[in-house]
């Protein structure tokens, strides 16, 4: 009597075509567990969080490796406003806004494009002081 009770149960939960756990039910679970659909999705989910991970790691040291180079063009760029004088007003005042520049973002991504067109925009400043002490 039992094996005529679960035959059935495991035809219905072979034909099962959910894998989602949140979609519950008995069937669902069974089938899930016995195809191994389950131990898949939760090794997808794994790779995913680390590879969010290893995506947010990279994200960070590209931020600290800008962040040094940004300070480097800016102390650069102080030296090279010392050896000039500092030029004209209009030439001061880029100095003063490169000098006090502070890139930030609501997320790390707009963070580093911040620190990116601050790090263009500090090169090119240098670049010019270069010019002008030459």
């Amino acid at each position: 009597m039992n094996r005529l009770i679960a035959l059935p149960c495991l035809l219905l939960a072979a034909c099962e075509t959910t894998t989602d756990p949140a979609e519950g039910g008995f069937f669902s679970g069974v089938s899930g567990i016995t195809s191994g659909a389950y131990d898949e999705r939760i090794e997808t989910a794994e790779a995913d969080v680390a590879a969010a991970e290893a995506r947010n790691e990279a994200l960070a040291a590209q931020i600290r490796s800008s962040e040094s180079e940004l300070a480097q063009l800016k102390l650069k760029i102080l030296q090279q406003r010392d050896a000039t004088g500092g030029g004209d007003a209009a030439t001061a005042a880029r100095i003063d806004r490169v000098l006090n520049s502070n890139p930030t973002g609501s997320t790390p991504e707009a963070r580093l494009a911040a620190l990116q067109r601050s790090i263009a925009d500090a090169r090119a400043l240098s670049a010019d002081l270069a010019r002008l002490s030459g």
